[in-house]
């Protein structure tokens, strides 16, 4: 069953919703609407869907952290969200349930950057580390900073979409004190960047935080080549860098989010057309299994790191040690 992620929307969120539909914006009611709200398809589950489509768990190193590529690693810093998208990589993961992180945890993860001082950057992820209190957000983030001055702090974060008002003054200027951090919004349609949204995200740019968005395709939420352009346009304006469009991971009952691979590289091709490389993301997928992020302006070529080929009804990616994983060219 796949329908065990509750529904839980943000009151700015609905506020999104009722903006769109007092515009008779039904396009934009849709997309925003089929990201939160629950859908029968969720019960389609495939046979090749994953509780842990990124593979995560291979990684794990402490209770609440990854440690994947060799230079940075993500902590899993609480479970809970403002909303719960349907279409979550972790949605059926263990880590959906994780209360805040405790202070042994914490001590945990920073002993262990510590002693791997070849560690740069650390992604705060969950979840979302901005549904934790300030005085908590400040003290899991000054332990980090006390590892190195130099660590590079990424947050990783749906709040300035799902509720902008958790961006104080006093937290912004916070954040702005322990630099180096950028932040990381994750930013799917234009209907999401209202004059709260817009206003959340100029304030920190002008604080002096750098700002660079991540946004997954989305069947029927995003996945045209107008509604890309018009939002990656947007967020260049405001002074964010679109940074990746990602594909919808293979988590169980997403099928109905994902769009095709072969039609998605062409809608991606085509988006190269419009944008300018200052608004064009890297287009990119996580393959299954521990397979890392792969650049899929790569697809047809010998990558450094892995050949591709295409069979059937799959893309086979094989690494340099033989390796192979499989993703599904899936179909309408």
């Amino acid at each position: 069953m796949a329908s065990n992620l509750p529904i839980l929307i943000s009151s700015h969120f609905k506020e999104l919703i009722t903006l769109a539909a007092a515009k008779k914006n039904e396009s934009a009611v849709n997309a925003l609407k089929k990201q939160v709200e629950y859908s029968e398809q969720e019960e389609h589950v495939l046979s090749y869907e994953s509780q842990d489509p990124l593979g995560s768990s291979h990684f794990l190193v402490a209770p609440r952290l990854i440690h994947q590529y060799k230079n940075r690693c993500l902590l899993l810093s609480t479970g809970r969200c403002f909303s719960n998208c349907r279409y979550c990589f972790r949605r059926a993961s263990p880590a959906k349930s994780f209360d805040l992180l405790s202070e042994q945890e914490l001590e945990d993860v920073c002993d262990y950057i510590l002693k791997h001082n070849y560690i740069e950057e650390i992604l705060v992820s969950g979840g979302d580390i901005m549904t934790a209190p300030n005085d908590k957000i400040k003290q899991i983030l000054q332990s980090l900073r006390k590892i190195r001055p130099s660590l590079l702090i990424r947050i990783c974060t749906r709040a300035p979409v799902f509720a902008p008002e958790r961006f104080t003054p006093e937290l912004v200027t916070f954040f702005r004190s322990i630099k180096p951090l950028w932040l990381i919004p994750h930013i799917n349609h234009s209907a999401e960047l209202d004059a709260k949204t817009t206003a959340c995200l100029e304030r920190i740019i002008d604080t002096g935080i750098p700002v660079q968005s991540q946004t997954v395709l989305l069947k029927g939420v995003n996945d045209s080549v107008q509604e890309l352009s018009k939002l990656f346009n947007h967020l260049v304006k405001i002074g964010v860098k679109p940074g990746y469009l990602f594909m919808t991971d293979i988590a169980p009952g997403t099928a109905h989010f994902r769009t095709p691979l072969p039609e998605a590289l062409k809608l991606y091709e085509a988006l190269k057309e419009e944008l300018s490389g200052l608004s064009l993301p890297v287009f990119a997928v996580d393959i299954p299994d521990g397979g890392g992020k792969f650049n899929l302006q790569q697809i047809s070529a010998d990558f450094m790191k892995y050949t591709v080929t295409k069979e059937d009804n799959w893309f086979t990616f094989t690494d340099k040690n033989g390796k192979v994983r499989r993703y599904p060219i899936e179909k309408d």
